[in-house]
């Protein structure tokens, strides 16, 4: 194992590379990036233990990375297994990132080495140092909190032993909540809940760490659950529930007055909404039952016409989709020269990323592709472009160029996407084959919730 004795101290060049990774992360790969409740985040020197829902592979702790302000550098805590290789391990080491190793990544000999991460993240803490851990072990694939491991409360009261239980540690809950989980130019609301200690267990600490390592879980997941989307129901009505999660929050917004496209109002509101559909579901077991039912049924239907919830019931007619079919052909060069100056580093990743199973780990190909393979491609047709026109001017005018043609290649593919789906509508429609999918949709809006 690599020296990581000094993963706590500043870095120049970590600051440095942060500096266009920051850029590059807040306004290109995402639209927009929130941070809600920015007030309670604890002042930079204080020791801070930062816990979130892991959903989305890497892009969960580079969301909590560039949610502070201050410059700070927090250090992150991930599986061990990837530390395996000293080549890698020095790389993590400079992106401040400690191992933990889990029984079922490399067996119970390499669990030994989490004391030593354990010590090491006390140390961050103790020196005032921020540290960030997903207290899950483990990306969640759904809008969902899974169980809490023994890892994170081990690590804050390994952290206030050492101070001889007077750090008054925070431990602060943020709750990532995502438009679109895969594609880019998206946006992202960043929850921030109220920090909170865990001096209450230190009695039963002393006594009894297991007790106080399972108080402080509950504790912990209470506070992040009361600030997180949570469908509790996702093992047997995971699918029907994000449905009316996405059907029922932009209504419900319409009926308080609140904008629905601004997307930090949707978070709190799909807590509400998902609490109370939790009551129906112990209170109510017949309406529950029946709306399941109701949603199962439109949901199946929707599959069967090959559709998706946003089109159904839109007012359409021959002339609308004709003029957007226009548009759309007028806008052909435009779309056709991003695609020639983007597609080798768009279609790159998109082929890396076929291989890998597990999706919520597709937008973490998404992001590393875009950053690595844009890159490296704008500054190879930059420096070929300076070479041949002998002008620099020339050169940083085409890159510029080349930045602006691939939105005018991202989002007429995206509408392309939408214009078939359009079309496909449009026509079944006409036929009557979409009657029944409009009176289900009907029907389960008509429904208080």
């Amino acid at each position: 194992m690599i020296d990581l004795s000094h993963i706590g101290d500043f870095s120049r060049r970590y600051f440095v590379y942060n500096l266009y990774l920051k850029f590059f992360h807040n306004h290109l790969y995402y639209r927009k990036l929130y941070v809600l409740n920015r007030e309670n985040i604890p002042a930079k020197g204080e020791p801070v233990l930062v816990i979130y829902n892991h959903q989305n592979g890497v892009n969960d702790p580079l969301n909590i990375l560039y949610m502070f302000d201050d410059f700070r550098q927090p250090v992150f805590i991930a599986r061990g297994d990837i530390f395996k290789k000293d080549r890698v391990a020095k790389i993590l080491r400079f992106l401040k990132i400690l191992p933990t190793f889990r029984t079922r990544d490399g067996g119970v000999s390499d669990i030994k080495y989490n004391m030593t991460s354990f010590n090491l993240a006390a140390d961050v803490l103790n020196n005032g140092g921020t540290l960030v851990i997903a207290p899950e072990a483990q990306h969640q694939q759904g809008r969902y909190l899974g169980s809490f491991k023994k890892g994170f409360p081990r690590i804050a009261f390994a952290a206030e032993e050492k101070a001889d239980f007077k750090l008054g540690l925070k431990i602060l809950p943020v709750n990532i909540h995502y438009k679109d989980y895969y594609n880019a130019r998206s946006e992202v609301v960043l929850t921030v809940g109220e920090p909170f200690g865990c001096s209450e267990f230190i009695e039963n600490f002393k006594t009894d760490p297991n007790i106080a390592y399972h108080l402080l879980n509950d504790k912990a997941r209470a506070c992040l659950k009361a600030i997180t989307p949570d469908i509790e129901a996702h093992e047997e009505y995971y699918e029907e529930i994000d449905l009316l999660r996405q059907m029922w929050v932009k209504k419900r917004l319409e009926k308080k007055g609140l904008s629905t496209s601004y997307f930090p109002n949707y978070p709190s509101e799909e807590v509400n909404l998902l609490q109370e559909i939790s009551v129906m579901q112990h209170q109510e077991p017949q309406a529950f039952a029946d709306l399941m039912q109701t949603t199962r049924e439109y949901l199946d239907e929707l599959k069967k016409l090959d559709l998706r919830d946003w089109i159904i019931g839109r007012k359409v007619n021959l002339a609308k989709v004709l003029l957007y079919t226009i548009t759309a052909v007028f806008a052909f060069p435009f779309f056709f020269f991003g695609l020639i100056n983007n597609i080798i580093p768009f279609a790159v990743p998109a082929m890396l990323r076929k291989k890998i199973k597990d999706r919520q780990l597709h937008s973490s190909f998404n992001f590393v592709g875009a950053l690595v393979f844009f890159t490296i491609f704008y500054l190879l047709v930059f420096a070929i472009v300076w070479i041949a026109s002998k002008s620099f001017l020339c050169a940083l005018g085409y890159l510029l160029l080349m930045f602006l043609s691939f939105f005018a290649f991202y989002y007429y593919k995206r509408g392309f996407i939408k214009l078939k789906a359009l079309w496909r509508y449009y026509k079944q429609h006409c036929a009557g084959q979409t009657k029944r999918a409009e009176e289900l949709k009907q029907l389960i809006l008509s429904k208080k919730m």
